[in-house]
């Protein structure tokens, strides 16, 4: 399981550092099958680079423009599904979350107990969930599984057209690098060029420097595409 630690304030990071250092070890002692990783940050622009890759997150930010709050909308805005703790201390705003934001809260200073609580919901949760990907339409938005995706092309600098396996095509008022991100997370769906987004499933053929999608449609795409279709 892939821990985030982001917290600005640097001895309540490495408090919680060395209590989630002392829990995962006895965790690994007693299952070695589920190792742990944890990846502390002092800022949010390193943890929103990459944060699909984390199963669960804990967030305490005092110092900055964005509060803790907004920061864990960002990321629930960006498609993050992992379970995000809350964990304040200076400064308490758990109590501006709502239940849409589906935040777990471990104050501090943290006490042992609630600690391993939120560590074993969080494992069940990586177990259990499958990530969705969510398609900005102009008036809602679409959660769809990786298989009901099938591509999304540009056709406007800032409009894309995603086309999914129940046959409709949704318009989005985005550019394309920005659905791109939030497919991270997603094995077989490949950013293909600066034009095309598709599931490795629906490409039909693919030769040098293109692919035939299953409805017959032609793209060009680039040479590290083509290795991740054939991979």
């Amino acid at each position: 399981m892939h821990i985030a630690v982001c917290m600005d304030v640097a001895p309540d990071r490495k408090q919680l550092e060395r209590l989630l250092g002392r829990s995962t070890d006895a965790r690994i002692a007693r299952d070695p099958s589920v190792p742990y990783y944890i990846q502390s940050y002092g800022n949010k622009e390193a943890l929103l680079a990459r944060p699909f890759m984390y199963d669960v997150f804990f967030i305490d930010i005092v110092n900055d423009d964005v509060t803790s709050v907004e920061l864990i909308r960002n990321l629930r805005n960006l498609g993050v599904t992992a379970t995000i703790v809350m964990c304040p201390n200076q400064v308490d705003l758990s109590g501006e979350l709502t239940p849409e934001d589906n935040v777990l809260v471990l104050k501090q200073p943290v006490e042992k107990d609630r600690l391993e609580y939120v560590l074993d919901r969080a494992l069940a949760a990586n177990t259990e969930r499958k990530p969705k990907l969510d398609i900005r339409g102009k008036h809602k938005t679409d959660l769809v599984y990786e298989e009901d995706f099938l591509y999304a092309e540009k056709v406007g600098e800032m409009l894309i057209e995603a086309h999914l396996s129940d046959g409709r095509v949704i318009q989005c008022f985005e550019g394309i690098d920005s659905l791109a991100r939030r497919c991270d997370k997603f094995g077989k769906i490949v950013c293909m060029s600066g034009s095309l987004i598709a599931n490795k499933e629906y490409v039909a053929s693919s030769g040098f420097g293109s692919v035939e999608l299953k409805d017959g449609k032609k793209f060009r795409v680039t040479h590290k595409a083509i290795k991740e279709i054939k991979s």
